[in-house]
This record gives C-alpha cells, sequence and structure tokens, in this order.
C-alpha cells in the first residue's frame, strides 16, 4: 500500500518523501508504474488538467492588462511608464492567443471599439524616421499616437495644443462616455474596414454649433482590406475614401483617396471572444474591444 504523503519532482524521475526520508526504492517503483498506467489509461485527465492551467495563466494575463489600461486617463497621453507596462502586458498576451491561426481573420468580423494605442518603435525593424512617419490619414483611421492614448483623433502635439486652448473636449460626457469614441467595423467577406471617429469640440462662434456651444461630427476612413496570402494572421490594407460630417449642419464632405491613400498591413497577435490586440506595419499597436459579431 502506497503512503499518502506529498508527492515532490526531482531531476528526471520522480521522488517521494515522507517527511525527510526517502521512499524503499520498490515502492518508489511501484509508484513510477502507477503514474505510467495512469497516463496509459487516462491521458486527457492530465492532458486537461494541463489546458486548464494554460487557460488560467491567460485569463490572469488578460486581467493585468484590463487592470493597466483602466489607469489610462480619458482622451489624454498616457504617462510613458504606463505605456510601457501596457505594452510589454500585450506582448506576454500575443504569446498566449487561444484562436487557432486559421480562424484569427474569420473572428474578426464584427464590430470593435477601440480601448488604447501607441507606437512601439522597438517592434519596428529600423527607427528611421521617414519608415515610421505616420500621415494624417493614418493617423486619424489607425487611431494613433506615439506614447498612448485612449482615443486620439490627430496627431499628438495638434490634439494636445487643441485641447489646452480648449477647443477640443477631453473631458467625458454623462455616463461615462468619452467624448471622442473610435470604432472599427470589419467585414472581410467583402474585404471592408471601416473607421469611425465621433468627436465633440467647443465652438464659441454660431458656425455649425449647437446651443451648448459644441460642434459634434464624425470622421470615416473606409479601406480596403483583403486576407494576406502567407501570413494567416494578417491583413493588407489600402486607404480608399476619406468622409468628414457635422451633425446638423449641411457640412458633409467625401472623396476618394485614389492614388495618394496609404497602404500598408494590419496583423492581429492575441483575439478571444471579448477583445484583440492588431499591430500596424508601423509600429501601431491596438487593443480594441468587441461590441458586436
Amino acid at each position: 500500500m502506497l503512503p499518502t504523503d506529498a508527492f515532490a519532482a526531482s531531476g528526471g524521475g520522480i521522488g517521494v518523501g515522507v517527511g525527510s526520508r526517502p521512499l524503499p526504492t520498490d515502492v518508489r517503483q511501484q509508484l513510477q508504474l502507477h503514474l505510467s498506467l495512469a497516463d496509459l489509461f487516462f491521458p486527457k485527465t492530465r492532458n486537461n488538467a494541463k489546458a486548464a492551467d494554460d487557460k488560467n495563466a491567460e485569463s490572469g494575463n488578460k486581467l493585468s492588462l484590463l487592470n493597466l489600461l483602466s489607469k489610462v486617463p480619458s482622451n489624454e497621453s498616457t504617462p510613458k511608464e504606463l505605456t510601457q507596462e501596457i505594452l510589454q502586458a500585450v506582448r506576454v498576451l500575443e504569446k498566449e492567443c487561444p484562436t487557432l491561426e486559421a480562424d484569427v481573420l474569420p473572428k474578426l468580423a464584427g464590430n470593435w471599439e477601440l480601448l488604447w494605442t501607441a507606437q512601439d518603435l522597438s517592434s519596428l525593424p529600423t527607427t528611421n524616421p521617414f519608415a515610421t512617419f505616420i500621415n494624417p490619414l493614418e493617423n486619424q483611421s489607425y487611431s494613433n499616437n506615439p506614447s498612448g492614448r485612449s482615443n486620439p483623433i490627430l496627431p499628438q502635439n495638434v490634439q494636445d495644443g487643441l485641447e489646452d486652448i480648449g477647443l477640443l473636449s477631453n473631458e467625458r460626457k454623462d455616463g461615462d462616455q468619452n467624448t471622442i469614441k473610435s470604432t472599427q467595423a470589419i467585414n472581410l467577406k467583402k474585404n471592408r474596414i471601416r473607421n469611425v471617429v465621433a468627436f465633440e469640440a467647443n465652438n464659441p462662434t454660431p458656425l455649425f454649433s449647437n446651443k451648448d456651444g459644441k460642434t459634434r461630427g464624425f470622421i470615416t476612413v473606409d479601406v480596403k482590406g483583403a486576407a494576406n496570402p502567407n501570413d494567416a494572421r494578417k491583413i493588407d490594407v489600402k486607404f480608399d475614401r476619406f468622409r468628414v460630417s457635422i451633425l446638423d449642419s449641411p457640412l458633409d464632405v467625401s472623396f476618394p483617396l485614389g492614388v495618394v491613400g496609404p497602404t500598408g498591413w494590419l496583423r492581429t497577435g492575441y483575439v478571444d471572444d471579448d477583445i484583440r490586440v492588431t499591430r500596424g506595419h508601423k509600429g501601431s499597436v491596438f487593443i480594441l474591444s468587441r461590441t458586436a459579431k
């Protein structure tokens, strides 16, 4: 009969201790036989236990990332140290994507809301400013800012300046919603991606202003997207059309981008039923939450 003391792994074999005394060799061999038979007849039990451990680790790392995101100030630049913590948490989570490689792109279908974005220059093979420069169209559609931000709409120095002089609001609305919200709709069956930024600006003039002295509108960029033939996680993109619409006004302008529309790619390193982490070709990192499939 085997003792019921704790088991301990040692080196390449199995060591079993009763207090500080090792078990006799015949008992140890008997235990190894029992474990071997257990692996033979109940392999799923051990595999399921490992899968459960992996799932728990993934859930813990996902929760750690979400906790960090909860510290991000609304519509303001993220402090440098917090940005680095978030990027590190992203790298950890990307190693634990629960979605099979072949299912990553199909799982992107639906509507998403941007939680946070930054430009991770450490992920690029070069820091050449010409290679990493993000033009205004890419900045709007990717909602990208270098040092991290929850909901950017313009290049960081421009947006910060407009907020400092009070033209662009950086406060939350009633109901704890951002005054700036970035959303994305993906339909790969039609090879279409639509990025929409809803914004609110203080307007002291009567032009395009509501009774509360604010101007509200949308900036939309339509993007053509197709699965990359060499990478099951990557979408090749081409910016197709740009639109600016001001609510309660006649201003609604849309024009095709044609040959001036930027091209690039988006690669998803992590996606599940709730959130996704996607990187862009110029070091962009986007963390989004699913709003609808």
